[in-house]
């Protein structure tokens, strides 16, 4: 139990919250800049670290929408003052990778759905580490194939603002071209749907390595997650020894806006890969786009992967967990739906991904009758099937919350073959 928050601080509360809209849209300038003030708020009148989770939990109990911009904003603080105290020399690289965002990179003067995310990206990092001499970082930006050149987009906007320092762009194609080791499955960008990019600029990095502390963060193009939560990323990893942390968006102090309803869907999709591969245990949001590794796991776990599209996450997870069981930490994060120009469909990745994280199972699980029978399941799943499927979830997936999916094992693969 926490200790009771003074009345100065609920008085403080009351005021950011007075502040902050119902609605908040991180692509929007004034939006943004609220939640810097009211981070900088935090910042300035809560001193105790200790306090600022205490506060935390008190607006996790109250459960209001009027205090989105206050949990994030308190997302930021803890992150913050958690980076200011990194002692040690460390290296940070973000990369993220871009595929038809030529519109999303604009700015919203110059195209209707611009985020201008590139620059918006560099300015958190820089809002995030400018008092932290012993952290530098990077942006390392991957064009994944994409028709419309968001890489040389991003290039321009680099040139332009003059960020050579803080950001550089890589393109898959010229890395497959040259038979590059992590893309060397590939013979084009066709066969890359963003895992081979992220994966390709992971290795980048690791290829850059000197002595010392180097992290790689893996994020999306767009600004659903704040890099001003980075602190929070990384501190397992600095300190707790932890070799990857990965955001997550189910759990109980996670913030989360979606636009799109998907969840019955997305719990289908978790209830069938937990059945073939229930090494990551607790695990639940595998596809949140903001996950931390120390590159010496890095280096370990990225040659020879069999996925290169959106499965990728599963694959990365789950070699890091063949590893060592206890070496991911889940973090809670602030997630602001970002999808006005999303490149993803509401159900095409779950099915292809299914596929691929059942020949995951068939190269890294020991066999059991349980999920060879759900990997035949879902090998056999046509997209018409599929489709089918997801009108007719059973009502025992569909009731429970995804954490349950770790004990529960009442749907059995025959009981989906007659839905």
């Amino acid at each position: 139990m926490t200790a009771p928050l003074s009345e100065s601080t609920k008085q403080l509360l009351g005021e950011l919250s007075a502040k902050s809209p119902k609605k908040i849209d991180l692509t929007r300038a004034d939006h943004a800049d609220l939640v810097y003030e009211i981070t900088a708020s935090l910042i300035a009148n809560v001193t105790d670290p200790s306090e600022l989770a205490e506060i935390e939990s008190f607006l996790v109990a109250q459960e209001e929408q009027g205090t989105i911009a206050l949990r994030l904003a308190l997302m930021l603080a803890m992150s913050k003052l958690w980076v200011g105290t990194i002692s040690e020399p460390l290296r940070l690289s973000v990369v993220f990778a871009v595929y038809k965002e030529h519109n999303r990179i604009r700015t919203q003067a110059e195209h209707p759905h611009g985020e201008d995310f590139l620059r918006k990206k560099v300015a958190q990092l820089d809002w995030l580490f400018e008092a932290t001499p012993k952290v530098s970082w990077e942006l390392i930006i991957v064009d994944d194939g994409c028709p419309e050149n968001s890489g040389g987009i991003a290039r321009e906007i680099i040139e332009e603002n003059h960020l050579e320092e803080k950001a550089r762009v890589l393109f898959l194609s010229e890395a497959i071209a040259q038979g590059l080791d992590p893309v060397k499955s590939l013979d084009d960008t066709g066969q890359s749907q963003k895992g081979g990019s992220i994966v390709y600029g992971m290795w980048d990095a690791v290829q850059r390595s000197k002595e010392g502390s180097h992290i790689v963060v893996y994020t999306d193009a767009d600004l659903s997650t704040h890099l001003g939560q980075v602190g929070m990323l990384i501190k397992p990893i600095l300190e707790s020894g932890k070799k990857v942390a990965i955001g997550s968006r189910r759990e109980p102090k996670s913030v989360v806006i979606k636009k799109a309803g998907r969840n019955n869907r997305g719990k289908l999709f978790i209830y069938l890969w937990k059945q073939m591969i229930p090494v990551l245990g607790s695990i639940i949001d595998t596809q949140c786009g903001f996950k931390a590794f120390d590159t010496k796991v890095v280096a370990k776990i990225i040659p020879d992967m069999i996925e290169t599209k959106f499965a990728f996450d599963i694959e990365l997870l789950l070699r890091a967990a063949m590893i060592d069981e206890n070496s991911i930490e889940k973090v809670a994060i602030a997630w602001i739906d970002s999808e006005a120009a999303s490149t993803t469909t509401d159900i095409q990745p779950y099915l292809p991904m299914l596929k691929s994280i059942g020949k995951m199972y068939a190269r890294y699980m020991q066999p059991s009758a349980r999920s060879d029978e759900f990997a035949a399941f879902v090998e056999d799943l046509s997209d018409a099937g599929f489709s089918e499927l997801l009108e007719q979830i059973p009502q025992e997936i569909v009731q429970r919350e995804p954490v349950e999916f770790n004990e529960y094992k009442g749907i059995n693969a025959s009981d989906l073959y007659q839905a």
